[in-house]
């Protein structure tokens, strides 16, 4: 399978640009779309051009890279920092960045760090194939996942609750469990969401296997307490609200 991975450069430096460019032009799966000399204008560029990789610098006039990459909503690229100050490294990757690059960056460390990011879209690809089943078909709803390397059937009924672990998931199913190489983003767009609820960043649960909230906790049918992530409480409150009016 031939996948093509669009990258925007962001960088207030020219010449930094041009170093990450001319890498770029020797890997043939990338395809630099844009550079930008500033988060604010990145921000918007990103709306626009919906790339599947961003090189983000981390010191720029306006915006930092960091901030940036927090604020993304609509489009979220993976993202690999490019920068000249390594005490940011912590803070990168618990924003779920994919790599940490300094300057100068070589070509070596380049090309491992955006095969890192070809490999996920590759697989994330090939987890799409075959398609979800229409949910106007008279027969059960399912999508497909990898499991050790083999495609499994999972009929939505039969999902429980689902944890994110960065790039994996870890489907609860009623009779067992399966860990698949699959992001967050991707199970919400195929998940039928009048069914289940996101409730922090690492978990979706089913609604029918609530069993009680209690404050801050969700006790599930599955014998598992979940803690509802802060910006997910507003959310749960005004689910829960139809049920009491």
């Amino acid at each position: 399978m031939s996948i093509l991975v669009k990258c925007l450069i962001v960088d207030d430096e020219p010449f930094a640009q041009e170093v990450i460019e001319k890498h770029a032009e020797k890997v043939p799966y990338l395809q630099v779309v844009k550079k930008s000399n500033n988060a604010v204008e990145a921000l918007k560029d990103i709306e626009e051009y919906l790339p599947d990789l961003v090189f983000m610098d981390i010191q720029m006039p306006e915006m930092s890279g960091l901030e940036l990459i927090r604020i993304l909503n609509n489009h979220k690229p993976r993202v690999i920092i490019t920068t000249a100050f390594p005490e940011h490294a912590l803070e990168g990757f618990d924003l779920n960045v994919s790599d940490y690059l300094l300057k100068p960056i070589s070509f070596e460390r380049f090309l491992k760090a955006v095969n890192k990011v070809y490999t996920y879209q590759k697989l994330a690809a090939q987890s799409r194939i075959p398609a979800v089943q229409s949910r106007e078909s008279d027969s059960p709803a399912f999508f497909w996942v990898k499991e050790n390397g083999k495609l499994v059937h999972v009929a939505f009924e039969d999902v429980q609750m689902i944890k994110g672990m960065k790039d994996y998931l870890q489907i609860f199913l009623k009779e067992r469990r399966i860990i698949t190489y699959m992001t967050m983003k991707r199970i919400m767009e195929i998940l039928p969401l009048q069914d289940f609820m996101r409730v922090s960043r690492s978990y979706i649960v089913r609604k029918s296997s609530i069993i009680s909230i209690n404050g801050n906790v969700l006790e599930t049918t599955l014998g598992e307490e979940v803690m509802i992530g802060t910006t997910y409480r507003d959310i749960i409150r005004d689910e829960v609200s139809e049920w009491l009016k």
